[in-house]
């Protein structure tokens, strides 16, 4: 099952990203990883439609960081445009001061 994110982007836009099902694999990688905590977190409410707060929002984007460059450290081939992909979301939300709601499909 996908989880479906979003935060409220302006007086009526909202701003969307997905952690789809392909890469769901690619996180469980980290997950139980002391270094990643809150990604560990993500994985382990995934399917509770977590609401995830602005500076949980800027922790996740600092562990994207950091899983992409542990990735490339280690020559390993993963989905490079998802993870930016989430890493700009949760910035994001975390710069605009928005909490981010899920819901899984």
């Amino acid at each position: 099952m996908a989880l479906n994110m979003y935060y409220k982007n302006g007086m009526i836009r909202k701003s969307r990203c997905q952690i789809s099902d392909e890469l769901l694999p690619t996180l469980y990688q980290i997950h139980d990883n002391a270094k990643f905590p809150q990604l560990t977190w993500l994985i382990d409410h995934i399917y509770e439609n977590p609401k995830i707060q602005p500076d949980v929002a800027q922790a996740l984007a600092d562990e994207m960081v950091a899983f992409e460059r542990l990735i490339l450290s280690l020559h390993l081939p993963f989905p490079r445009l998802p993870l930016q992909n989430l890493q700009t979301f949760f910035t994001g939300a975390a710069t605009r001061q928005q909490i981010i709601y899920t819901s899984s499909v």
